[in-house]
C-alpha cells in the first residue's frame, strides 16, 4: 500500500495540470457539502449543551380554530399548570424578547442590552450550570422581592470587564438597583438568541391574568415519565380549565414538544433542501473528474499494458488506480475544509441573532469525520469505473499502440453517460435556483403598504419602576415624536409598540387578541376571531405613508380621559361591515371597556411579505401607555444621520433612557426574508458551480472526441465534406447528449420542485418560465461549449490527418 501511495504521488506531480483541475473540481464538490453539514451538525445532530437534555420539554397552547399550532401562555395558566401537573420534576417560565431589552446603567451612560425575564428554578429545568452564583431563589421571585440579576458570560467579559467579585455587584437595570446572583454560560442560553440580562419573572402566585399570553413554559420530566405521558396529562389539565373558564380556554389545547425538536424544528425543512442541493453538485464533480480520469486512461494504456506484462495482475492496476483517486480526493477534500471554513466565516456574520444556533457552525470532530469519509467514497466512487475500464485494456493492442490512445467504444460510452448525468444534475439544481429567485422577486416586489425608503427605526423601553403612571409613558412619548418632529432634515415621526416585519422565535405572534363586534351575534367562548392590535402615536400613519380610507387619524384630542377610539385595516372592515366603513361601530377587546372605530387604515402586511394580511386594531398610545415602543422617523435624506440627534433628544428627556436597535426600515425588511434569502443564494451559487461543471465537462467530452477523430475528420474534409456538414455532425452529438441530458435532468427537476413547494411564493413548483427557460439555456450552453472545439476541428489539414498515425 505504501508503494502504491508513493507511485500515485509520483504520477500526480508529473501531471500536474491534471491534477490541479481534479483537484479544484473536487473543492467544490466536497467544500459546500461540509458547509452545510456544519449547519446540520449544529442544528439537528448537536445535542444541546444542556444536562440530560431529553427529559427537558416546552409546553405550548395551541388552538386550530385561529390557526396557532403552537403559542405561549398566560401567567394563571402557567401557575394552573405547575400546581396541577405531576409527570414533571419541576416548570419554569420565561419572557424573552431579545430585539427590546431593558436599560443598564453600568458607567455613566445608560445602555439598553437584550433581556428576559426568568422563573425559579428555569436554570435547573434547563439543565445549564452557571458559571457563578446561583440562579434566583423562591423570594427573588415574588411581587416586591429582593432585586437580583442574572448575566451572561459575554456581558460579564465585555460591560463588566471579567470582574472576578461580580456576585454581589450592583448594577441599575430598568431603573432599579439589583444584586448580580449568577453568571450564566453563553452557549447554554443560545436558543434563546442573545440574552445579556435576566431578571425575575416575580409572578404573583394569585394571579388571575388569563387573557395576555406572553409566557413561553418549560419543564422537566421526572425520571421514567415520557413526552406523550406528559402531553396525556396536560390535555386533560386543559380539558378541565376549558370546562372551569370556558371564556378564555373553550378549543384551546395543549402541546408537549422536547427541546431538541422545538429548537430544531423550523431549520430542518430549509437545511434538508440544502444538503441535498449539495449532494447533486458533489456527484456532479465526480462525474466530472471520472472524465477527466478516462481522458487521462487513454493516455496511460501502455503504461497499465506494460506493467501487466510485467507480471501485475489486473486487481493490483485497479488498487493503483483507485489509490490515486483517493488521494486526489482527499487533496481535494483538504482544499474542500478551507472554502468550508470560508463558507462558515461568511455565514455566520449574515445570520440575525434569533438563529443563534447557527452561531456555533464550526468544523468540529463530526464535520472532519464526515469531509474525510465524502473524500474516501468521493474517490472510490469517481474513480472505480475508469479503473476497471483502464484495467480492461488488451495486452497485445495497447503495447502495438506505439502512443496511439486506445478508447474503444466501451469508454466513449461512459463518458458520454457521465456528461449526460451532468447535466441532467447541472439542471436539477439550476431550476431549483431558478424557482426560488424568481419566488424570491416575486417576493420582493409584493407591496407592503407602508413606507420603507428613507426611514430610520429605533426602541425604547421605559423602566416600569420610574414609569409606572400610564399618564407619564404617554407624555415622554408624545414629547419624544414632538423632539425629534422638530430636528430639521425630518418630515414626520411616530411610534409603534410592535414594529413591522419584527418578529422572534418565541414572539411571532405575540400581539394577536380576541375581539367582539358590537351588535352582532356572540361567538362561543374560545371561537372569537383574533385581529393584530398594535399601540400607536399620532403620526404613525403618515410616517410610514399608510393611507387612511376613511375616517380619521388620531390626534391629541384622544387621551387617557376621552372615548376610547380605534382604527381599524380595510380586511377587518371587510370581514364585518361589508360595504360599509365601518366608522361610528363599537369593538370589544379584552381588558377594555368597548371602543368606537374613528379611522380605516389601508391593509398593511404586519408580519412579513409573505404573511396573509390579518384584521387589525390600531389603538391611541395615550389610551394604551404601553413601554416599549418603536420609533419610526422618516427624513428627507439620509436617516442615518439623524441618529445622534435623536438620542440627543431622548437623553434631554431622561438622561437613563437609551435607544437601540437603530436601523433602516428597509434592513427590517430584508432581515424578515432572511431564510428565504440564504436559501436562494446558496442554491444560487450551487447551481453556478454546477452549470460551470457541466459546460467543463461538455467542453472537454468534444475536445477528446475531436482528438480521437482526427483521422475520421480528415478523410471526411479529403472526400469533400464542407465545413458546415463537420460542424453539424460534432456539434449534433453533444447536441443529443445534452438533450437527453435535459430531458433527465426535467424529469428530476419536477421532483425537486415538488420538494420546494412549500418555500415558493407567487409562483407553482411547475412555474413555466423556469421549467422551460432554464433547460433551454443550459441545452445552449452545452451546444456553445461543443461548438468551440469543433471550430478548431476545421483547422485540421486533410493531408496531416490521413498520415495521422
Amino acid at each position: 500500500m505504501i508503494q502504491d501511495i508513493r507511485y500515485a504521488v509520483r504520477t500526480l506531480l508529473a501531471n500536474p495540470g491534471f491534477a490541479v483541475v481534479a483537484v479544484l473540481a473536487l473543492a467544490l464538490g466536497i467544500g459546500p457539502n461540509s458547509a452545510i453539514f456544519s449547519m446540520v451538525s449544529a442544528v439537528l445532530l448537536r445535542p444541546l449543551p444542556l444536562r440530560d437534555v431529553d427529559r427537558v420539554v416546552s409546553i405550548w397552547e395551541t388552538n386550530a380554530k385561529i390557526g396557532l399550532p403552537q403559542a405561549v401562555t398566560a401567567e394563571a395558566t402557567y401557575l394552573d399548570w405547575a400546581r396541577q401537573s405531576h409527570s414533571f420534576e419541576k416548570t419554569a417560565t420565561a419572557f424573552a424578547l431579545p430585539e427590546y431589552g431593558v436599560n443598564v446603567v453600568v458607567g455613566r451612560e445608560p445602555e439598553r442590552v437584550p433581556a428576559g425575564m426568568a422563573s425559579a428554578g428555569l436554570f435547573y429545568v434547563m439543565g445549564t450550570t452557571l458559571l457563578r452564583g446561583r440562579e434566583f431563589n423562591a423570594e427573588e421571585d415574588l411581587p416586591g422581592g429582593p432585586g437580583a440579576a442574572l448575566v451572561s458570560e459575554g456581558f460579564w467579559q465585555r460591560e463588566l470587564h471579567g470582574d472576578p467579585a461580580v456576585i454581589g455587584r450592583r448594577l441599575t437595570i430598568g431603573g432599579v438597583p439589583r444584586t448580580v446572583v449568577g453568571v450564566l454560560p453563553n452557549e447554554k442560553i443560545m436558543f434563546f438568541g442573545r440574552i445579556d440580562v435576566w431578571t425575575p419573572m416575580a409572578m404573583d402566585p394569585n394571579s388571575t391574568q388569563r387573557i395576555s399570553r406572553n409566557r413561553a413554559v418549560f419543564a422537566r420530566l421526572k425520571p421514567g415519565v415520557t413526552v406523550a405521558q406528559a402531553e396525556a396529562e396536560m390535555t386533560g389539565i386543559a380539558q378541565r380549565l376549558a370546562r372551569e373558564y370556558p371564556e378564555t380556554y373553550e378549543g384551546w389545547g395543549v402541546v408537549v414538544i422536547p427541546m431538541n425538536r422545538l429548537v430544531a424544528g423550523f431549520l430542518a425543512p430549509p437545511l434538508m433542501i440544502l444538503l441535498g442541493a449539495v449532494g447533486l453538485l458533489l456527484l456532479l464533480a465526480c462525474a466530472n473528474v471520472a472524465n477527466l480520469l478516462l481522458a487521462r486512461a487513454a493516455g496511460r494504456q501502455r503504461e497499465i499494458a506494460i506493467r501487466a506484462a510485467l507480471g501485475a495482475g489486473r486487481l493490483r492496476i485497479v488498487r493503483q488506480l483507485l489509490t490515486e483517486s483517493v488521494i486526489l480526493a482527499l487533496i481535494g477534500g483538504a482544499g474542500g475544509l478551507l472554502l468550508a471554513h470560508w463558507c462558515i466565516s461568511l455565514l455566520r456574520r449574515i445570520m440575525p441573532d434569533a438563529l443563534a444556533l447557527l452561531q456555533k457552525m464550526s468544523i468540529d470532530g463530526r464535520v472532519l469525520a464526515f469531509t474525510f469519509a465524502v473524500a474516501v467514497l468521493t474517490g472510490l466512487l469517481f474513480g472505480l469505473a475508469p479503473a476497471i475500464r483502464t484495467s480492461k485494456a488488451d495486452l497485445n493492442d495497447a503495447l502495438r499502440a506505439c502512443g496511439r490512445t486506445l478508447s474503444g467504444g466501451g469508454t466513449q460510452r461512459i463518458r458520454d453517460g457521465l456528461v449526460v448525468t451532468e447535466i441532467a444534475l447541472a439542471l436539477v439544481l439550476a431550476v431549483a435556483a431558478g424557482l426560488l429567485s424568481h419566488s424570491f422577486v416575486r417576493l420582493m416586489s409584493v407591496d407592503p403598504g407602508l413606507r420603507t425608503k428613507d426611514l430610520l427605526t429605533m426602541q425604547l423601553n421605559l423602566p416600569v419602576e420610574r414609569y409606572g403612571d400610564p399618564d407619564k409613558r404617554a407624555r415622554f412619548y408624545r414629547d419624544v415624536v414632538d423632539r425629534v418632529q422638530a430636528l430639521p432634515g425630518v418630515e414626520s415621526a411616530g411610534a409603534i409598540e410592535f414594529l413591522p416585519f419584527r418578529q422572534t422565535f418565541l414572539n411571532s405572534r405575540l400581539s394577536l387578541w380576541r375581539y367582539h363586534v358590537l351588535g352582532e351575534p356572540p361567538v362561543r367562548a374560545g371561537h372569537e376571531p383574533v385581529a393584530d392590535f398594535r399601540v400607536i402615536t399620532p403620526g404613525f400613519f403618515s410616517t410610514m405613508a399608510i393611507p387612511l380610507d376613511s375616517g380619521r387619524d388620531f390626534d391629541r384630542r384622544d387621551t387617557g380621559s376621552t372615548a376610547p377610539v380605534i382604527i381599524v385595516n380595510e380586511t377587518m372592515v371587510r370581514r364585518h361591515f361589508g360595504g360599509g366603513n365601518g366608522i361610528g361601530k363599537r369593538i370589544e377587546v379584552p381588558l377594555g371597556t368597548p371602543r368606537e372605530i374613528v379611522g380605516v387604515a389601508a391593509d398593511v402586511k404586519l408580519y412579513g411579505l409573505d404573511k396573509e394580511v390579518e384584521p387589525a386594531i390600531f389603538v391611541p398610545h395615550a389610551q394604551w401607555a404601553a413601554n416599549m415602543m418603536s420609533l419610526v422617523v422618516h427624513s428627507r435624506s439620509d436617516p442615518g444621520q439623524l441618529a445622534a440627534a435623536i438620542r440627543r433628544e431622548v437623553l434631554s428627556l431622561d438622561a437613563e433612557q437609551p435607544i437601540a436597535d437603530v436601523r433602516p426600515m428597509r434592513e427590517v425588511v430584508a432581515d424578515s426574508t432572511i431564510l428565504r434569502r440564504v436559501a436562494m443564494g446558496l442554491i444560487g451559487v450551487f447551481a453556478i458551480l454546477a452549470l460551470v461543471l457541466a459546460t467543463v465537462g461538455t467542453y472537454g467530452l468534444t475536445v477528446y472526441s475531436v482528438s480521437q477523430r482526427t483521422h475520421e475528420i480528415g478523410l471526411r474534409m479529403a472526400l469533400g465534406a464542407r465545413d458546415s456538414d463537420v460542424l453539424r455532425h460534432i456539434v449534433g452529438r453533444s447536441a443529443m447528449l445534452a438533450g437527453i441530458g435535459v430531458v433527465l435532468g426535467t424529469t428530476g427537476a419536477l421532483v425537486a420542485a415538488r420538494l420546494l413547494k412549500g418555500f415558493l411564493f407567487g409562483i407553482g413548483s411547475n412555474d413555466p418560465l423556469v421549467l422551460v427557460g432554464i433547460p433551454a439555456t443550459l441545452l445552449a450552453i452545452a451546444v456553445l461549449a461543443s461548438y468551440l472545439p469543433a471550430r478548431r476541428a476545421l483547422k485540421v489539414d486533410p493531408m496531416e490527418a490521413l498520415r495521422y498515425d
